[in-house]
This record gives structure tokens, sequence and C-alpha cells, in this order.
């Protein structure tokens, strides 16, 4: 087995990243259009940002196994 190169791990944190972000900024901005309580608001944010983390990992190893 290779040793992952430096691309495809600064490839997979940016991905980790933006998709966490993306996830924290819409789930966030819809709760807040719809006025919800800013504790539920934080805390569905920071909910959506791990799930949006987790699924672009997710996606960044399908993409690899296709290789």
């Amino acid at each position: 087995m290779q040793p992952e190169h430096w691309t495809a791990r600064r490839l997979r944190f940016t991905l980790w990243v933006a998709g966490a972000v993306a996830a924290f900024g819409v789930i966030g901005a819809v709760l807040s259009a719809l006025r919800a309580p800013e504790t539920l608001t934080w805390a569905a944010a920071t909910g959506a940002a791990v799930a949006g983390g987790w699924a672009a990992e997710t996606f960044m190893r399908r993409l690899e196994e296709r290789r």
C-alpha cells in the first residue's frame, strides 16, 4: 500500500473544512431567518458542521476507492 500523497491529504482536509463551514453557514442562516432561538440555532449549526465534515470525508474516501 502506497503512502498518501501530500496533495491528497491537503485536499481531504480542505474538503472537510469546506463541508463543515458550508453546513454550519447554511443551517445557521436558515434558522436565523426563521427567528429560531439562539441556543437552538447554535446547537443545530454545530451539529450540521460535524455532519458536513463527516460527509466531505466520506466523499473523499469514495473518490479514492475508485482510483
